[in-house]
This record gives structure tokens, C-alpha cells and sequence, in this order.
């Protein structure tokens, strides 16, 4: 095997992340071992030469400070925002009691933006102001109210950001004040440390945020009292250890487990994990790939207009008139640091586009120090609008990149993805954390017409599988269905037999079919459920086949932000942009219920409160089966538009047979071969 390569620093962008060739193994890239002690028994972690000789030294040297000056004056959007920010550290800092409580801890980073603009600027005020802060955190021995204290997310906000401001102002800090400072980091650290040390047998969550963001915080103090503090050491091995577990239980295919609002809220730490172990050691952390191919969440994910992405898990909130509140998308700039780092124009791409859209103005720091104009973004038209997951076994098309699009998830594959099951028997002390994932393995999203038409729930404190557009058996649901954790409890297998089996997706039309029955096993066991969705711009088949050994009723469910109304055939929900049409086309009728969709609100386990999200339709079989089919049309219409009329016919081993007369008087048709031979077409549109 060779050397981890030493990656050379030719201009400023190379000289704040890593400049990219990068199939070289780094120090944390050998497989883990049974348990963290292990791993941490043989850490030896080894930082680059002079590294630990200088300040600054985590984002950035001191010979950069001449080109930080001059981005400062080439990209003045993003330097005023920085400016604006650090503007808040000249005011005095919080109280204790505001520090203990740690209300928008993130308003940390006005630390690292005040070290930052005076390190530019040199303005005295931004010095002084920031090392007044430090010494105010620092001061507080408890950063917590009563949720792991300490040892959590306000803990580690803090505890990286004091770490990276201590760093970049070390020389302008008086010694009794960085006396002062540097106990305080080191206080916080070994409660961070003491988490999991000397704790064998003791089951950790590698895969979930309240790792790994506390233990990037870790790896900032240790890496910024390097050199200073002989605990440095121990701390950085821990750290780098934990790391190590983290990486390796991550995404295999860009997709990030916990839906869109923890990927905005949690991956840029492991994108600040990356950037602090690639400077320290001059070896690439950003080649994994829920880094590197982190645009494509990024891309496929997205939704045009006021929806900005899709609300797959925990994301957002509902009002408690019913009324969908934002979906806020920040820290898109990590996706500069991962374009830097592995010259990705895909992620520069990404980057820029979310940015356009909104400028991060929460981390402007980071979006300063990220972003590289050397980077050449791909030209959208490069980059097909559809794509398959399939370690996750998620399907995204969209007809197009423009904001007319008509935009389709699907998603049948298990929580932390397919390659999640070895792992989880190759480590004694994983133990998987799915809280922010729901049980909607089979479910669909739809977005035309700059409406947001078939959608899902938002937070959830107690997750049912009644709150998502996929089906329910004999009125039961998916999993540990009602707790807030879907799969504890359950075999993870079951899960990870959910997979789609059949995908093609082109321009003109997308199709793909999943098999999902032992996602239900707990509840029911024994049947075989698939489900075929495929389209165009224009409409949507969700076509579902169950067999059984006994006789069972399905349940097929949609969720929108209207009421849904029976006209005619169909059953309609008009919203202000658009409408969505639901048309039955299953051999024998089934029941309908149109009713407000009412979830268990929470952002934990605790309290659940009651809130209507929008309303629902389920159509439900009149009389148990031990094998049928059910047929639903979904068409996306202009508010006053009537919906089609529809005709389906199918025998079991023939095409799926469709036809379709809008209220204009156009028709189209379409065959559906799901299992047509390789190279000839799935769907045949007329």
C-alpha cells in the first residue's frame, strides 16, 4: 500500500482546504476494528511537520493573510456578511445565564467572525471584542440545561468555535486572559473526552450528529491546544477514532439518511471534521462519499420555488392552523469547501445554487473561507435532472432543472441505506440511531405546476406510517410503527430487504418499482407488496401489487396542503398554484376517507402535540385479499383545471395499459413494461 500523499498548497484555496488528487489512503481510512477501544488502542495520530508550530493553524496560516485580504476585496457580498456578523462581537457578550441556556447557540460563530474580520482587517475592536466573549463562555462551567450537559450540540458549538477564534487571535490574547480561556477549553474538552473514555461495551451512534458534531468540537480544541496542553493528545486520538467510525458508517451514495433538514443542520461537521484533519495532516478527508458526492443529495433534493427541497423526515414544522411553514436551506456553502478540496465543479455547482437562492448568513465565516473562485461550476445542462440512489434505494426525477419542473421522489430502501447492514455486524458498538427517519419505505413526493402537491409531514415526535404517501395493511403500518425511533426493536433486516428493483429513467419519462412487504413484518408478516410508480410531466401512475398466503386490505395514502374533494371520478385538492387529481383505476372500488392530517409534533420522544399537517385521502380496499392490485392516477392541473378521465387495463405478466383524456381534449397513452428486457423501453408513450 503506499504512503499517505502529501498534497502541496499552490495558491490561497489550496492553502485554506487541500488541493485534490485523492485516492490516497489517509490515517482514518483503514477498515475500523470490533469496538472504539480498538480503534483508539493503535491511534497514533500523526500531524504534518511545523504544523503545530504556528498560529493560526486551523483554517488558515499566517502567510494567508495577505490573500484573505485581497478575497475580502474580490468578493464583497461575502466579506460584508462576515463584517455584519462580527459586528455583533463588539456588543457585550451574553450573560451567564443566556451561555448556560445557549438560546441560538449557533450565534456562536460571531467568535469565529470577529477573529476573522480582525485578522483581515486588523481592526482592534473585533480583537478585543471576541477575546471579551471567550472569556465570558469560558467562564461558564455548564454549557446545558438539563440535556446532557456539557457533552451536547450547544456544548460542541461553543467549544469549536472559541477553539478556532483562540487560534487565529493566540498571539493578540494577554496571558492572564488566554490563561483564562484555555481552561476553559480544556474543562469542556475533557467532559467531551470523558463521554467515551475507559467505556468498553458501551454502544455508540456513529451514524447520528450527536456524535460527531460533539467530536469535531473535540478535535478543534485538541488540534488548537496542540503543542500546549499534553491532554491535546489524547484528545486528538479519540477524536480521530470516533472519526474514523463516523466516516465509515456514513451514506455510500451521496444521499444523506436523515433527510434534507438534518443534511443542512448536521453535514457541514463532518465537512469542518474533514477540513481541520486535512490541514492538520496535508492527507484528503473530503474523499468519502456522503462528501464527495454530497451535490447530488444537494441537487436531486431540491424543489424549485418556496419549497427549496423536499421535506423527507424531520425537516420543519407545521403551524397550528395547519399552514406549512418554510423549509430553511443553509450551510449549502460546505459544498464549496468539498469543490475545493476534490476540484468538483459538481459541488461548486451545488454550492452556487442554494446560495443564489438564499446566501448563508447564519456561518458567513465559513461560506468566506469555502468558497473558491478558482472552481468552475458544471453547467446545469450537464447534469442530467434524475437520478437513482442505490445504496438507499431513492429515485429523483425532475422533467427538467428549470422552476416549472414537475419533480418526483421515490423512496423504498432502508434508513441507513443497504451497506449499513455489514457494517452493523463488522462493529460490536454501533448501535444505529434512525430518530429522524420515518416510516415511509414505498412512499412518494410530487411537485408541478410551482406547487408542492403530494408532500409529507415534517418533525414528528411519534412517527406512524398513516402520515406518508405509501399503503398500510389490514390499517397497520411499518416497522416499530407510532415510536419515535420506527426500528428499534426491529431486525434491521426487514428493513434492508426493502429495495427498488426495477429503475429507468430518462428525459421523457421516469419509472421505477420497489418491493417493500417486510418493512411490515412486525404487524403483518408474510405478504409481498410491490409498487410501481412511473410518469411524465404531465402525470403520475402509483400502481401496487400484494400477495399473500392470507387475505389482507391495503390502504393507499396521499397528503397534500388542501382539502380533497370528490369530483366526479377523481378526488381534488386546489391549492393556489395548482391542483392535484387523484384518479382510482383499481378493478374494484375502493373506499375513500378525505380527512385533515393530524401527526404527533415533536422534535423528541417527549410531549407529543397534536397538529394538523395539511389533509390526507385514504383509499382503502372494501374486502380483504390474498392477491390484488390497486391503481392510482395523480395529474397535476391548473386550480380551475377538471381532471382527466382515465382508463387502465392490466393482466398479470402483461404491460400496464393506460389512457389518459384531459379536459382540453388531449389524450396520451402509455404501455408499462416494469420488466421489459434490457435496452428496450419500460414505457411507451403515444
Amino acid at each position: 500500500m503506499h504512503p499517505p500523499a502529501r498534497l502541496f498548497r499552490c495558491c490561497l484555496a489550496a492553502s485554506l482546504l487541500i488541493a485534490a488528487p485523492l485516492l490516497a489512503q489517509t490515517q482514518l481510512d483503514y477498515p475500523p476494528g470490533r469496538v472504539l477501544a480498538d480503534d483508539i488502542a493503535q491511534m497514533d495520530f500523526q500531524l504534518a511537520p511545523d504544523y503545530a508550530t504556528q498560529h493560526p493553524r486551523l483554517l488558515f496560516f499566517e502567510k494567508d493573510r495577505a490573500a484573505l485580504q485581497q478575497r475580502a476585496k474580490d468578493e464583497p457580498e461575502l466579506w460584508r456578511a462576515v463584517i455584519a456578523h462580527a459586528n455583533g462581537i463588539k456588543h457585550n457578550p451574553p450573560d451567564e445565564a443566556r451561555i448556560r441556556k445557549g438560546d441560538k447557540y449557533w450565534r456562536a460563530e460571531y467568535m469565529q467572525s470577529g477573529a476573522l474580520a480582525w485578522f483581515v482587517t486588523g481592526d482592534a475592536a473585533y480583537r478585543d471584542g471576541t477575546i471579551a466573549w471567550m472569556k465570558a463562555f469560558c467562564a461558564v462551567d455548564v454549557w446545558g440545561t438539563g440535556f446532557r450537559d456539557n457533552v451536547d450540540l450547544q456544548a460542541a458549538w461553543y467549544l469549536y468555535h472559541i477553539s478556532i477564534a483562540y487560534d487565529i487571535l493566540y498571539d493578540e490574547i494577554p496571558a492572564h486572559d488566554r490563561t483564562a480561556i484555555e481552561q476553559g477549553i480544556i474543562d469542556h474538552a475533557e467532559a467531551l473526552y470523558a463521554v467515551h473514555a475507559g467505556d468498553e461495551g458501551h454502544k455508540i451512534r456513529y451514524d447520528q450528529n450527536h456524535t460527531y458534531i460533539p467530536t469535531t468540537a473535540l478535535t478543534a480544541a485538541a488540534l488548537t491546544l496542540y503543542g500546549r496542553v499534553d491532554a491535546a493528545k489524547k484528545w486528538l486520538n479519540q477524536s480521530a477514532a470516533i472519526l474514523r467510525r463516523s466516516r465509515y458508517v456514513q451514506s455510500e451514495d451521496g444521499y444523506y439518511y436523515e433527510g434534507f433538514g438534518y443534511y443542512v443542520y448536521a453535514l457541514h461537521w463532518q465537512v469542518r471534521a474533514a477540513e481541520l484533519l486535512s490541514r492538520a495532516t496535508d492527507e484528503n478527508y473530503f474523499e468519502l462519499p456522503v462528501l464527495r458526492d454530497t451535490w447530488m443529495n444537494a441537487l436531486y433534493l431540491s424543489l424549485p420555488g418556496d419549497a427549496g427541497a423536499y421535506d423527507i423526515g424531520d425537516c420543519f414544522s407545521w403551524s397550528k392552523t395547519g399552514e406549512r411553514n418554510g423549509l430553511s436551506v443553509n450551510n449549502h456553502t460546505m459544498m464549496w469547501a468539498i469543490a475545493s478540496a476534490n476540484g468538483s465543479p459538481e459541488n461548486q455547482t451545488a454550492g452556487n445554487f442554494y446560495q443564489a437562492r438564499k446566501p448563508d448568513l447564519d456561518y458567513p465565516a465559513a461560506a468566506f473561507l469555502w468558497f473558491d473562485p478558482a472552481i468552475e461550476p458544471a453547467p446545469f445542462d450537464t447534469i442530467p435532472p434524475y437520478h437513482y440512489f442505490p445504496d438507499h434505494d431513492i429515485v429523483s426525477w425532475r422533467s427538467g432543472w428549470d422552476d416549472d419542473a414537475t419533480c418526483v421522489l421515490f423512496r423504498c430502501g432502508p434508513p441507513l441505506g443497504h451497506a449499513a447492514m455489514d457494517k452493523l455486524g463488522e462493529l460490536d458498538d454501533w448501535i444505529m440511531n434512525c430518530g429522524h427517519v420515518h416510516p415511509d419505505i414505498g412512499a412518494f413526493w410530487l411537485y408541478a405546476k410551482g406547487q408542492y402537491l403530494a408532500l409529507d409531514t415534517g418533525y414528528l415526535a411519534r412517527k406512524w406510517t398513516e402520515d406518508h404517501n405509501t399503503l398500510l395493511i389490514d390499517g397497520k403500518g411499518q416497522g416499530i410503527d407510532g415510536s419515535y425511533w420506527n426500528d428499534r426493536g426491529a431486525d434491521y433486516g426487514i428493513f434492508d430487504r426493502a429495495h427498488i428493483d426495477v429503475v429507468e429513467l430518462t428525459d421523457e419519462y421516469f419509472l421505477a418499482r420497489g418491493e417493500f412487504g417486510s418493512a411490515y413484518t412486525p404487524q403483518v408478516a408474510g405478504v409481498e407488496l410491490h409498487r410501481t410508480v412511473a410518469g411524465t410531466k404531465d402525470w403520475m401512475l402509483v400502481f401496487d401489487e400484494m400477495s399473500a398466503n392470507d387475505a389482507h386490505a391495503l390502504t393507499w395514502i396521499c397528503h397534500t396542503e388542501a382539502p380533497f374533494k370528490q369530483v366526479g371520478e377523481s378526488y381534488v385538492a386546489t391549492m393556489s398554484r395548482a391542483s392535484l387529481a387523484v384518479t382510482p383505476l383499481s378493478p374494484r372500488a375502493l373506499t375513500p376517507t378525505m380527512q385533515p392530517a393530524m401527526v404527533e409534533f415533536g422534535s423528541g420522544p417527549q410531549n407529543p402535540q397534536p397538529v394538523q399537517t395539511g389533509y390526507e385521502l385514504l383509499l382503502t380496499m372494501p374486502e380483504p385479499q390474498s392477491k390484488a392490485y390497486i391503481a392510482n392516477l395523480l395529474t397535476p392541473l391548473d386550480p380551475d383545471e377538471a381532471p382527466p378521465t382515465a382508463s387502465l387495463r392490466f393482466e398479470h405478466g402483461s404491460p400496464i395499459v393506460l389512457e389518459i383524456r384531459f379536459a382540453d381534449g388531449t389524450q396520451q397513452q402509455a404501455a408499462i413494461v416494469p420488466d421489459a428486457p434490457k435496452g428496450t423501453p419500460k414505457v411507451i408513450l403515444k
